[in-house]
């Protein structure tokens, strides 16, 4: 799954950013233990070393915080003495050498999401505990990951409509009538005129589109209004984003692909379909109410377990 991909991305990022001033500090804390005061000292003095950080302290080998928890402006004892266990978040395994990182937690505090950094203090390869650093999501700047794609999902949709899709058969709807100009049109605007994302109702016969200069506002159409031939003057002629992640050449290909799958059966058909080339993903919705996910290559190839 893509995300998963994204999240282990970006948590290498993370822990290469941190690994390294995280392990001078550790090492700071070893010369300074047992002392509270003296963590307490080490961990001001050192707080800025950690980049982002948004609080510090430190714990033992049985896990309860032995100094105060540590910010840019100041110090509190409040938590001193309570275990990792009673933190918002899941540790998993804590680090006998090393640093792991924690899953993300609501800080009951800010109410922002934040994540920890777990790192193990040693001295002589004797664990003496851990020394633990906060950060506020947001404030780090981790970098945009590479896995946006999608290999073939699929999704089983509501079991009442699955359970009764024999019962029912395909209406005809406006949208089936003018399938072939309105396939002409938004074609010509997805290539031609700055539309990167269309969702295709079929049985409401409407249109939603996506574009690409005012990417956080989407638009609704009717048959009447893609079929007019003045919706260009409403698009203005934009070059093709070089960003598309699909070939202009493939778009047509595409719509002709859920015409098919409209007329293929008077049972099981597509509900709506769409395309976004920036992405180069697929949505289907049939139906049964299962909707379907998968690359325009995927989707294109006859081959593909999709069809077969």
């Amino acid at each position: 799954m893509w995300f998963k991909q994204a999240i282990l991305y970006r948590k290498a990022v993370l822990t290469q950013m941190l690994e390294t001033p995280l392990a001078a500090l550790a090492a700071q804390c070893a010369a300074a233990w047992p002392d509270g005061g003296a963590l307490d000292a080490v961990l001001h003095a050192h707080f800025a070393t950690v980049p982002h950080a948004r609080r510090l302290y430190v714990c033992d080998a049985d896990t309860r915080q032995r100094s105060a928890a540590v910010t840019a402006e100041q110090s509190t004892d409040q938590r001193r003495g309570h275990l990792l266990a009673e933190q918002p978040y899941d540790t998993g395994t804590l680090p006998f050498r090393g640093m792991v990182l924690t899953s993300v937690f609501l800080d009951e505090e800010t109410l922002k999401r934040n994540i920890a950094a777990i790192h193990a203090v040693t001295e002589q390869d004797a664990l003496l505990g851990f020394l633990v650093a906060e950060f506020e999501l947001e404030a780090i700047p981790l970098p945009q990951s590479a896995f946006t794609g999608a290999a073939w999902t699929q999704y089983k949709g509501d079991p009442a409509i699955r359970s009764t899709v024999f019962d029912q058969r395909r209406s005809r709807s406006r949208l089936d009538r003018h399938i072939n100009q309105v396939v002409d049109t938004l074609d010509g605007l997805m290539r031609e005129h700055g539309i990167y994302h269309v969702i295709l109702h079929f049985s409401s016969s409407r249109a939603i589109f996506w574009v690409y200069d005012d990417p956080y506002s989407y638009r609704f159409h009717g048959v009447d209004e893609m079929l007019d031939p003045e919706i260009w003057l409403a698009y203005p002629g934009r070059p093709y984003p070089d960003r598309a992640k699909v070939a202009a050449g493939k778009i047509r290909a595409v719509l002709e692909r859920f015409k098919a799958l409209r007329e293929s059966d008077e049972n099981i058909y597509l509900r709506s379909g769409s395309l976004n080339v920036m992405n180069g993903i697929v949505g289907l919705t049939f139906s049964c109410d299962g909707s379907h996910y998968l690359t325009v290559d995927e989707f294109l190839d006859q081959q593909h377990p999709f069809w077969t």
